[in-house]
């Protein structure tokens, strides 16, 4: 079988390598769809993730879904032959502090495929551990399994912002999440949403996601904006959804008195810079927003009610032949990639 791996820097290559077989607790998976998130950019254009490099090639990809092939020794009664499933893609331990706590993103053992050094989902077939597959409705199509995967990053940070019923929201940076958090936004009542970001094809979309103001900051300053409009209020809530470096400070600026900060991002420079007369005199709550918890459940059902249309945002695939060109497509923001996907069993 075939598996895409990283090499360097902007270096994707596609090469045969063995089957697995399913061990005791384990499942054999035929991967259908892997999106191409933003950290897998961070890896692919810089080398590394928050400072993690890899020393030797490896198969990127955590947005995953697929078919059961197999089920080794053990494997989980609700799990059979044939069941369409999404790949989680972290693994707690379930033994530390913050496992027994309910805490799994913030595991202390966590494995995380796709991050140095389990090899991720781009790859015909995959073993995987069966307590991280979880099993979609045939109404969730292989795209929007995948995809159910940065719907769980979103709502655990809407989670986190807590919108309340008539309150202000920001969201600066409208990919994939970003768009996912307009959308949770509008759903929870917020009475006004504004959607920032450079490219007009992805506000389009954030306007068909429920945002009522869509700001180019090529074209606005989208905080003199927000303050026009709210009579110099500020937003309640203010979703960081881009690369941090200067989003997180327009968040901020952009936030009223007592308002909430949610930090989605990740710097490529791993660090960034808030202005402390801002973020204090405003008292301000910022939260960095991890992974996801306990999201399955609530993005299926999301999901299956048509409430979140997850596969307008994965309409640009490629079979996993030509990975590297769907790399480069997301990297250099090509007309209308939200998502690049790499569908493993497609042959074109």
């Amino acid at each position: 079988m075939q598996a895409a791996f990283f090499h360097g820097v902007r270096d994707i290559r596609v090469r045969d390598i063995s089957d697995a077989e399913p061990k005791a607790g384990e499942v054999l998976v035929a991967v259908t769809a892997v999106g191409i998130c933003g950290s897998d950019l961070h890896t692919y254009l810089l080398g590394n993730i928050g400072g993690v490099s890899s020393r030797e090639p490896i198969v990127l990809g955590h947005e995953a879904g697929g078919v059961i092939l197999a089920l080794g020794p053990e494997a989980p009664p609700h799990l059979r032959v044939g069941q369409r499933v999404a790949i989680d893609p972290a693994t707690p331990c379930l033994q530390c502090e913050f496992c027994q706590h309910g805490q799994h993103h913030l595991c202390l053992n966590l494995k995380f495929m796709g991050y140095f050094p389990q090899h991720g989902a781009l790859q015909e077939r995959m073993v995987h551990p069966a307590r991280s597959v979880v099993p979609v409705p045939d109404s969730i199509s292989d795209v929007g399994a995948a995809m159910l995967e940065p719907l769980g990053v979103a709502l655990h940070a809407a989670r986190l912002g807590a919108v309340q019923h008539g309150e202000d929201v920001i969201v600066i940076g409208c990919g994939t999440i970003g768009l996912l958090c307009v959308r949770l936004a509008r759903l929870a009542g917020a009475r006004r949403v504004f959607a920032v970001d450079r490219y007009a094809w992805r506000l389009d979309m954030a306007a068909n996601f429920g945002a009522d103001y869509c700001l180019n900051i090529e074209q606005v300053d989208p905080v003199e904006e927000v303050m026009r409009v709210t009579g110099k209020r500020g937003v309640d809530v203010a979703f960081e959804a881009a690369w941090v470096t200067d989003t997180a400070n327009q968040c901020a600026l952009a936030a009223r008195n007592g308002g909430r900060v949610i930090i989605v991002g990740i710097p490529a420079e791993d660090e960034f810079t808030l202005k402390a007369s801002v973020v204090r005199r405003k008292e301000l709550t910022i939260i960095y927003s991890r992974r996801m918890n306990h999201t399955y459940e609530a993005s299926i059902a999301l999901a299956e009610r048509g409430l979140i249309d997850l596969d307008a945002l994965g309409k640009f695939q490629m079979p996993l032949a030509r990975a590297a060109e769907a790399f480069e497509a997301a990297a250099d923001y090509h007309q209308g990639v939200v998502r690049a996907m790499i569908l493993p069993q497609w042959k074109g």
